[in-house]
């Protein structure tokens, strides 16, 4: 059986430091195990950056093989979109930029915009961010939404409402987990240079971005919708949601 797996710098050593043309195999038969999707709408980015292979399982060759194989695939359902394994051969290194749809490449360099960011620039963009541009960004997710044959249900009008909504791939938001990726790059970047001022907990006792860092984070979105979906938002939306993108980063 052949799918995908995505590496992030989470990864274990023995697969991070693995190359296509490689093989790679469990350094003890016990979980966590190797996970391959099936397609390409099924991998799922949780960390940016991170490095995409197709990969071969490994038929099993020995009976300790074939018992963790198959304590692996215990209560795995037949329709879970993925096999568990404990050896694979890594066949070809692909661009991860894939996984974010046909304009990935531009959504690449929203990612490497949030994961670089500074307080200076955040101040700044969150100064050239348009007060239409929360309606704007919204009414690109309702779009989309309404293209979508099984009915996905809209969670909410605000930026962290919309990026709450969870899904594998391009055929669970119009750039993927580009959206729930580049929220986790800002917030990140956010604790490591703007410290403690940067966050703060809500009521629900969850943290979340104070100012500069939160409206950043929003224009940042609108640039991510508005470059790597430019079909939900036509050219004058479009301009509105890469203003403030444009003032800080150019065209």
């Amino acid at each position: 059986m052949s799918g995908f797996i995505f590496v992030d710098q989470e990864a274990p050593d023995y697969l991070k430091e693995a190359a296509a043309g490689s093989r790679v195999t469990l350094p003890s038969f016990e979980p966590p195990w190797l996970v391959v999707d099936h397609s390409l709408d099924r991998v799922v980015v949780a960390r940016w950056p991170g490095r995409l292979f197709r990969a071969e399982i490994v038929p099993p060759a020995t009976d300790a093989e074939r018992a963790a194989m198959a304590r692996a695939a215990e209560r795995l359902s037949s329709d879970a979109g993925y096999t568990r394994a404990v050896s694979i051969d890594l066949v070809e290194e692909i661009s991860p930029t894939v996984l974010f749809g046909p304009h990935g490449d531009a959504v690449r360099a929203v990612l490497e915009a949030g994961c670089a960011l500074d307080e200076e620039s955040a101040r700044r963009l969150a100064s050239a961010r348009q007060p239409a541009a929360d309606h704007a960004y919204s009414a690109a997710w309702e779009r989309w939404l309404g293209e979508q044959p099984n009915g996905a249900v809209y969670q909410g009008q605000s930026h962290a409402s919309i990026v709450a909504i969870s899904g594998a791939g391009p055929s669970e938001s119009p750039i993927g987990h580009g959206f729930s990726v580049l929220s986790r790059a800002v917030y990140e970047s956010a604790r490591l240079r703007g410290g403690e001022s940067a966050h703060a907990r809500d009521e629900d006792g969850d943290w979340v971005l104070l100012d500069p860092w939160r409206t950043a984070s929003a224009a940042l979105l609108d640039a991510a919708m508005a470059l790597g979906a430019p079909h939900l938002v036509g050219e004058r939306t479009g301009t509105l949601l890469t203003k403030a993108w444009n003032a800080v980063h150019g065209r």
